[in-house]
């Protein structure tokens, strides 16, 4: 009997020093992932990329283009809204409950920029990107794709064309 409780008093010492050793790196780097990555908030690498040609002016010169990422949890809005709606209202009016949070940026031509790691919110679903372009007619201004609010660390590539925007994603 002496024997099995001085085992399981080794056993119990060992196993704690293995979590305190846990306890103190995430003390020395919150960062560090505790639990199951699919309990985790999802999160985003951005990389934004301009073309030396992109967002042409009346000149034909280069320009820079106000872009917005927009977190949503339904895409029926967004992709039902057309460029004066978003161009001229606030996007939580124009896109209403499945609004969660956008971000700005204005890019220059011939620009890569990549962001630091964004969180999501649980509730995200999808994630949005919109383009106001010089030439309010291009071709494609918005794009939008499926994303989970847990679990997931996803890269998104945003590619400024001339006259267009494309989003590609990746899951890690």
């Amino acid at each position: 009997m002496r024997r099995f409780f001085v085992m399981l008093m080794l056993a119990l010492s060992v196993s704690g020093c293995t979590m305190t050793k846990k306890i103190g790196q995430v003390i020395a780097d919150p960062g560090i992932q505790v639990g199951d990555l699919k309990q985790q908030s999802s999160a985003v690498t951005l990389t934004l990329l301009t073309e030396p040609d992109s967002n042409l002016n009346g000149e034909g010169e280069p320009a820079p283009v106000d872009v917005q990422l927009v977190y949503l949890t339904d895409d029926s809005k967004f992709q039902a809204a057309d460029y004066d709606l978003m161009a001229s209202t606030p996007l939580p009016e124009a896109l209403g409950k499945n609004y969660l949070d956008h971000q700005d940026f204005t890019l220059l031509p011939d620009t890569l920029k990549t962001l630091p790691d964004v969180s999501l919110d649980a509730k995200t679903q999808f994630i949005g990107i919109v383009a106001y372009f010089s030439d309010d007619q291009a071709s494609e201004w918005k794009q939008i794709v499926p994303v989970e609010g847990t679990g997931h660390h996803y890269r998104l590539l945003v590619h400024v064309r001339q006259n267009s925007i494309e989003m590609k994603t990746e899951d890690k």
